[in-house]
Protein backbone atom coordinates (compact mmCIF):
# COMPACT_ATOMS: atom_id res chain seq x y z
CA UNK A 1 0.00 0.00 0.00
CA UNK A 2 3.00 2.31 0.43
CA UNK A 3 3.16 2.60 -3.40
CA UNK A 4 -0.20 4.38 -3.60
CA UNK A 5 -0.12 7.59 -5.65
CA UNK A 6 -3.53 9.26 -5.31
CA UNK A 7 -4.50 12.13 -7.57
CA UNK A 8 -7.30 13.41 -5.34
CA UNK A 9 -7.32 13.13 -1.54
CA UNK A 10 -10.18 13.79 0.88
CA UNK A 11 -9.49 14.43 4.58
CA UNK A 12 -12.45 14.37 6.98
CA UNK A 13 -12.48 15.98 10.43
CA UNK A 14 -15.76 17.33 11.75
CA UNK A 15 -16.46 19.33 14.86
CA UNK A 16 -14.09 20.98 17.23
CA UNK A 17 -11.27 23.50 16.98
CA UNK A 18 -8.70 21.33 18.70
CA UNK A 19 -9.52 18.28 16.59
CA UNK A 20 -9.09 20.21 13.35
CA UNK A 21 -5.79 21.74 14.45
CA UNK A 22 -4.56 18.26 15.40
CA UNK A 23 -4.94 17.33 11.71
CA UNK A 24 -2.62 20.05 10.45
CA UNK A 25 0.63 18.06 10.84
CA UNK A 26 -1.01 15.24 8.85
CA UNK A 27 -2.05 17.72 6.14
CA UNK A 28 1.55 18.89 5.92
CA UNK A 29 2.86 15.32 5.77
CA UNK A 30 0.39 14.38 3.02
CA UNK A 31 1.43 17.38 0.93
CA UNK A 32 5.10 16.48 1.38
CA UNK A 33 4.45 12.86 0.32
CA UNK A 34 2.08 13.75 -2.55
CA UNK A 35 3.18 17.19 -3.80
CA UNK A 36 1.12 17.02 -7.00
CA UNK A 37 -2.11 15.66 -5.48
CA UNK A 38 -5.32 17.65 -5.05
CA UNK A 39 -6.07 17.70 -1.31
CA UNK A 40 -9.52 18.60 0.02
CA UNK A 41 -10.60 18.93 3.66
CA UNK A 42 -14.17 18.29 4.82
CA UNK A 43 -15.14 20.04 8.05
CA UNK A 44 -17.79 22.26 9.63
CA UNK A 45 -18.05 26.02 9.17
CA UNK A 46 -17.09 26.87 12.77
CA UNK A 47 -13.59 25.54 12.08
CA UNK A 48 -13.16 26.88 8.54
CA UNK A 49 -10.99 29.90 9.54
CA UNK A 50 -8.39 27.50 10.92
CA UNK A 51 -7.80 26.21 7.37
CA UNK A 52 -8.63 29.29 5.28
CA UNK A 53 -5.01 30.18 4.47
CA UNK A 54 -3.46 26.74 4.79
CA UNK A 55 -1.15 26.49 1.74
CA UNK A 56 -1.11 22.69 1.77
CA UNK A 57 -4.82 22.41 0.90
CA UNK A 58 -6.44 22.90 -2.50
CA UNK A 59 -10.02 22.98 -1.27
CA UNK A 60 -12.16 23.18 1.85
CA UNK A 61 -15.61 21.57 1.80
CA UNK A 62 -17.63 23.24 4.55
CA UNK A 63 -20.69 21.70 6.18
CA UNK A 64 -23.43 23.31 8.26
CA UNK A 65 -24.04 20.98 11.19
CA UNK A 66 -27.43 22.61 11.81
CA UNK A 67 -28.62 21.01 8.58
CA UNK A 68 -27.53 17.45 9.36
CA UNK A 69 -31.12 16.45 10.07
CA UNK A 70 -32.13 17.50 6.53
CA UNK A 71 -32.03 14.47 4.25
CA UNK A 72 -31.63 16.45 1.05
CA UNK A 73 -28.72 18.46 2.49
CA UNK A 74 -26.87 15.25 3.30
CA UNK A 75 -27.73 13.83 -0.12
CA UNK A 76 -26.37 16.97 -1.78
CA UNK A 77 -23.15 16.65 0.24
CA UNK A 78 -22.69 13.02 -0.78
CA UNK A 79 -23.29 13.87 -4.44
CA UNK A 80 -20.65 16.59 -4.25
CA UNK A 81 -18.13 14.18 -2.72
CA UNK A 82 -18.75 11.60 -5.43
CA UNK A 83 -18.39 14.19 -8.20
CA UNK A 84 -14.94 15.05 -6.86
CA UNK A 85 -13.68 11.56 -7.84
CA UNK A 86 -11.48 11.10 -4.77
CA UNK A 87 -9.28 8.02 -4.88
CA UNK A 88 -8.12 8.33 -1.25
CA UNK A 89 -10.31 9.31 1.73
CA UNK A 90 -9.01 9.62 5.29
CA UNK A 91 -11.41 9.85 8.24
CA UNK A 92 -9.68 11.41 11.24
CA UNK A 93 -12.94 11.89 13.18
CA UNK A 94 -14.35 8.39 13.30
CA UNK A 95 -17.96 9.03 14.26
CA UNK A 96 -20.78 7.33 12.31
CA UNK A 97 -21.43 10.38 10.11
CA UNK A 98 -17.81 10.86 9.08
CA UNK A 99 -17.45 7.11 8.49
CA UNK A 100 -20.43 7.12 6.11
CA UNK A 101 -19.09 10.20 4.32
CA UNK A 102 -15.82 8.32 3.85
CA UNK A 103 -17.54 5.22 2.48
CA UNK A 104 -20.01 7.09 0.28
CA UNK A 105 -17.32 9.38 -1.15
CA UNK A 106 -16.57 6.61 -3.63
CA UNK A 107 -12.84 6.64 -2.85
CA UNK A 108 -11.20 3.31 -3.61
CA UNK A 109 -8.80 3.63 -0.64
CA UNK A 110 -10.46 4.53 2.66
CA UNK A 111 -8.46 5.03 5.86
CA UNK A 112 -10.14 5.12 9.27
CA UNK A 113 -9.72 4.14 12.89
CA UNK A 114 -10.44 0.58 13.97
CA UNK A 115 -13.72 1.23 15.82
CA UNK A 116 -16.79 -0.98 16.33
CA UNK A 117 -19.55 -0.61 13.71
CA UNK A 118 -17.34 1.69 11.62
CA UNK A 119 -14.42 -0.51 10.65
CA UNK A 120 -16.41 -2.19 7.86
CA UNK A 121 -16.62 1.15 6.03
CA UNK A 122 -12.84 1.43 5.65
CA UNK A 123 -10.33 -0.81 3.92
CA UNK A 124 -7.25 0.45 5.79
CA UNK A 125 -7.60 0.40 9.58
CA UNK A 126 -5.50 2.51 11.95
CA UNK A 127 -5.11 2.31 15.71
CA UNK A 128 -7.08 4.99 17.55
CA UNK A 129 -4.14 5.91 19.76
CA UNK A 130 -3.96 5.91 23.54
CA UNK A 131 -4.63 8.47 26.26
CA UNK A 132 -0.86 8.83 26.67
CA UNK A 133 -0.29 9.85 23.04
CA UNK A 134 -0.60 13.35 21.62
CA UNK A 135 -3.68 13.52 19.39
CA UNK A 136 -1.75 14.95 16.44
CA UNK A 137 0.68 12.04 16.61
CA UNK A 138 -2.13 9.46 16.45
CA UNK A 139 -3.35 11.06 13.22
CA UNK A 140 0.13 10.95 11.72
CA UNK A 141 0.47 7.29 12.66
CA UNK A 142 -2.75 6.57 10.77
CA UNK A 143 -0.91 7.59 7.58
CA UNK A 144 1.90 5.04 7.95
CA UNK A 145 0.21 2.39 5.76
CA UNK A 146 0.34 4.96 2.95
CA UNK A 147 4.12 5.12 3.21
CA UNK A 148 4.06 8.53 4.85
CA UNK A 149 6.87 9.39 7.23
CA UNK A 150 6.82 12.37 9.58
CA UNK A 151 9.53 14.27 11.38
CA UNK A 152 7.52 16.74 13.45
CA UNK A 153 3.99 17.33 14.68
CA UNK A 154 3.91 21.11 15.06
CA UNK A 155 0.41 22.51 14.63
CA UNK A 156 -0.26 24.96 11.79
CA UNK A 157 -2.51 28.02 11.85
CA UNK A 158 -1.80 30.49 9.06
CA UNK A 159 -2.95 34.02 9.86
CA UNK A 160 -3.86 36.83 7.49
CA UNK A 161 -2.36 40.33 7.40
CA UNK A 162 -5.82 41.67 8.23
CA UNK A 163 -6.01 39.55 11.38
CA UNK A 164 -2.57 40.69 12.50
CA UNK A 165 -3.55 44.31 11.84
CA UNK A 166 -6.62 43.79 14.05
CA UNK A 167 -4.39 42.53 16.88
CA UNK A 168 -1.90 45.36 16.41
CA UNK A 169 -4.64 47.98 16.71
CA UNK A 170 -5.95 46.30 19.86
CA UNK A 171 -2.47 46.22 21.43
CA UNK A 172 -1.88 49.89 20.60
CA UNK A 173 -5.25 50.93 22.00
CA UNK A 174 -4.63 49.09 25.29
CA UNK A 175 -0.96 50.13 25.53
CA UNK A 176 0.19 46.51 25.46
CA UNK A 177 3.31 47.14 23.34
CA UNK A 178 5.49 47.42 26.43
CA UNK A 179 8.12 45.36 28.23
CA UNK A 180 5.50 44.01 30.61
CA UNK A 181 4.62 40.35 30.47
CA UNK A 182 1.35 40.02 28.51
CA UNK A 183 -0.67 36.94 29.40
CA UNK A 184 -3.79 35.78 27.59
CA UNK A 185 -6.25 33.98 29.87
CA UNK A 186 -9.15 31.84 28.63
CA UNK A 187 -11.41 30.90 31.58
CA UNK A 188 -14.16 29.61 29.29
CA UNK A 189 -15.25 26.24 27.96
CA UNK A 190 -18.24 24.86 26.10
CA UNK A 191 -18.06 21.82 28.37
CA UNK A 192 -18.95 21.95 32.03
CA UNK A 193 -16.33 19.35 32.95
CA UNK A 194 -13.53 21.61 31.69
CA UNK A 195 -14.70 24.72 33.55
CA UNK A 196 -12.30 25.75 36.34
CA UNK A 197 -13.58 28.08 39.11
CA UNK A 198 -13.95 31.72 38.01
CA UNK A 199 -13.19 32.92 41.55
CA UNK A 200 -9.89 31.07 41.43
CA UNK A 201 -9.09 32.40 37.99
CA UNK A 202 -9.58 35.92 39.35
CA UNK A 203 -7.12 35.20 42.19
CA UNK A 204 -4.55 33.73 39.79
CA UNK A 205 -4.83 36.76 37.48
CA UNK A 206 -4.41 39.14 40.42
CA UNK A 207 -1.33 37.18 41.53
CA UNK A 208 0.24 37.55 38.08
CA UNK A 209 -0.36 41.30 38.14
CA UNK A 210 0.98 41.74 41.67
CA UNK A 211 3.92 39.32 41.42
CA UNK A 212 5.11 40.04 37.87
CA UNK A 213 3.50 43.37 36.89
CA UNK A 214 1.87 41.37 34.12
CA UNK A 215 -0.90 42.62 31.88
CA UNK A 216 -3.81 40.18 31.73
CA UNK A 217 -5.87 39.85 28.55
CA UNK A 218 -9.10 37.89 29.07
CA UNK A 219 -10.06 36.28 25.76
CA UNK A 220 -13.46 34.96 24.76
CA UNK A 221 -15.53 33.67 21.88
CA UNK A 222 -19.19 33.84 20.86
CA UNK A 223 -21.50 33.60 23.88
CA UNK A 224 -18.62 33.77 26.38
CA UNK A 225 -18.33 37.49 27.11
CA UNK A 226 -20.25 37.22 30.40
CA UNK A 227 -17.72 34.68 31.67
CA UNK A 228 -14.76 37.02 31.26
CA UNK A 229 -16.79 39.90 32.68
CA UNK A 230 -17.48 37.78 35.77
CA UNK A 231 -13.76 37.08 36.20
CA UNK A 232 -12.97 40.77 35.78
CA UNK A 233 -15.57 41.76 38.40
CA UNK A 234 -14.01 39.38 40.92
CA UNK A 235 -10.49 40.76 40.49
CA UNK A 236 -8.86 43.45 42.64
CA UNK A 237 -6.79 44.65 39.70
CA UNK A 238 -8.18 45.68 36.34
CA UNK A 239 -7.58 43.21 33.48
CA UNK A 240 -8.03 43.91 29.79
CA UNK A 241 -10.95 42.21 28.08
CA UNK A 242 -10.24 41.42 24.45
CA UNK A 243 -12.63 42.87 21.87
CA UNK A 244 -15.08 40.80 19.93
CA UNK A 245 -13.00 38.90 17.38
CA UNK A 246 -14.73 38.54 13.98
CA UNK A 247 -13.27 35.05 13.53
CA UNK A 248 -10.74 32.58 14.89
CA UNK A 249 -8.13 34.32 12.73
CA UNK A 250 -8.30 37.51 14.79
CA UNK A 251 -8.31 35.51 18.02
CA UNK A 252 -5.19 33.71 16.83
CA UNK A 253 -3.50 37.02 16.02
CA UNK A 254 -4.25 38.38 19.51
CA UNK A 255 -2.85 35.22 21.11
CA UNK A 256 0.23 35.41 18.87
CA UNK A 257 1.13 38.83 20.29
CA UNK A 258 0.93 37.66 23.92
CA UNK A 259 3.88 36.14 25.80
CA UNK A 260 2.02 33.28 27.46
CA UNK A 261 -1.41 31.66 27.42
CA UNK A 262 -3.19 30.25 30.48
CA UNK A 263 -6.60 28.63 30.43
CA UNK A 264 -8.90 25.67 30.45
CA UNK A 265 -8.67 22.60 28.24
CA UNK A 266 -10.37 24.28 25.28
CA UNK A 267 -9.91 25.25 21.65
CA UNK A 268 -8.26 28.57 22.51
CA UNK A 269 -5.37 26.69 24.12
CA UNK A 270 -4.77 24.76 20.89
CA UNK A 271 -4.87 27.98 18.85
CA UNK A 272 -2.23 29.48 21.18
CA UNK A 273 -0.09 26.38 20.65
CA UNK A 274 -0.52 26.60 16.88
CA UNK A 275 0.63 30.25 16.75
CA UNK A 276 3.74 29.35 18.73
CA UNK A 277 2.89 30.54 22.22
CA UNK A 278 3.80 28.75 25.48
CA UNK A 279 0.72 27.46 27.29
CA UNK A 280 -0.31 26.38 30.77
CA UNK A 281 -3.58 24.44 31.04
CA UNK A 282 -5.83 23.61 33.98
CA UNK A 283 -7.21 20.18 33.11
CA UNK A 284 -10.41 18.45 34.09
CA UNK A 285 -10.98 14.79 33.22
CA UNK A 286 -9.26 14.70 29.80
CA UNK A 287 -5.78 13.31 29.40
CA UNK A 288 -3.13 16.06 29.35
CA UNK A 289 -0.84 13.76 27.38
CA UNK A 290 -3.41 13.57 24.57
CA UNK A 291 -4.06 17.30 24.38
CA UNK A 292 -0.82 19.02 25.44
CA UNK A 293 1.98 19.48 22.94
CA UNK A 294 4.76 17.17 24.17
CA UNK A 295 7.33 19.80 25.12
CA UNK A 296 7.08 20.34 28.91
CA UNK A 297 9.47 23.28 28.74
CA UNK A 298 6.90 25.28 26.73
CA UNK A 299 3.60 23.60 27.52
CA UNK A 300 2.72 22.91 31.14
CA UNK A 301 -0.41 21.81 32.95
CA UNK A 302 -1.97 20.85 36.23
CA UNK A 303 -4.39 17.97 36.68
CA UNK A 304 -5.80 16.61 39.90
CA UNK A 305 -5.71 12.83 39.78
CA UNK A 306 -8.87 11.29 41.24
CA UNK A 307 -10.28 7.79 41.15
CA UNK A 308 -13.46 8.43 39.17
CA UNK A 309 -15.35 5.77 37.17
CA UNK A 310 -16.96 8.48 35.02
CA UNK A 311 -13.52 9.53 33.83
CA UNK A 312 -12.48 5.94 33.19
CA UNK A 313 -15.58 5.47 31.01
CA UNK A 314 -15.12 8.89 29.38
CA UNK A 315 -18.64 9.91 30.42
CA UNK A 316 -17.52 12.96 32.42
CA UNK A 317 -21.01 13.42 33.86
CA UNK A 318 -20.32 13.42 37.60
CA UNK A 319 -21.67 16.27 39.71
CA UNK A 320 -18.68 16.89 41.97
CA UNK A 321 -15.99 17.40 39.31
CA UNK A 322 -13.29 16.66 41.86
CA UNK A 323 -10.73 16.58 39.05
CA UNK A 324 -11.12 20.37 38.72
CA UNK A 325 -10.72 21.05 42.44
CA UNK A 326 -7.16 22.36 42.28
CA UNK A 327 -6.53 25.06 44.87
CA UNK A 328 -5.13 28.45 43.89
CA UNK A 329 -1.98 27.57 45.80
CA UNK A 330 -1.55 24.33 43.86
CA UNK A 331 -2.00 26.12 40.54
CA UNK A 332 0.44 28.89 41.48
CA UNK A 333 3.07 26.37 42.54
CA UNK A 334 2.78 24.51 39.23
CA UNK A 335 2.89 27.77 37.27
CA UNK A 336 6.06 28.87 39.10
CA UNK A 337 7.72 25.56 38.22
CA UNK A 338 6.61 25.98 34.63
CA UNK A 339 7.88 29.56 34.36
CA UNK A 340 11.29 28.45 35.56
CA UNK A 341 11.49 26.18 32.52
CA UNK A 342 10.53 28.90 30.06
CA UNK A 343 13.87 30.31 29.01
CA UNK A 344 12.30 32.64 26.47
CA UNK A 345 10.25 34.37 29.16
CA UNK A 346 13.01 34.85 31.72
CA UNK A 347 14.01 38.29 30.43
CA UNK A 348 10.44 39.57 30.65
CA UNK A 349 10.01 38.05 34.09
CA UNK A 350 13.25 39.62 35.31
CA UNK A 351 12.18 43.05 34.11
CA UNK A 352 8.77 42.68 35.73
CA UNK A 353 10.25 41.57 39.03
CA UNK A 354 12.73 44.44 39.08
CA UNK A 355 9.94 46.97 38.58
CA UNK A 356 8.11 45.45 41.55
CA UNK A 357 11.25 45.61 43.71
CA UNK A 358 11.46 41.80 44.16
Amino acid sequence: MSKINPKRILIIQLRRIGDVLMCTPAIRALRKRFPESFISFLTEKESEPLLRFNPYLNEKIILDRKKYSHFFYLLKTIRKLRKENFDLAIDFFGNPRSAYFTFLSGARTRVGFDLPRRRVLYNILASRGTSSEYAALSRLKALKPLGIEYDDFKLDFFLSDEARSFAEQFFQKENLNTENLVISVSPTSRRRFNFYSLDRYAQICDWFIQEFAAKIVLVWGPGEEKVVQDVSSKMRNKPIISPHTPSLLELGAVLERCDLHIGNDNGTKHIATAVGKPTFTIYGPNSPLSWTFPDPRRHGYIKKEVDCPNCENEKHNCESLECLDCSVGEVKTKIKEFLNSLSELKDNLTLSLKRRGN
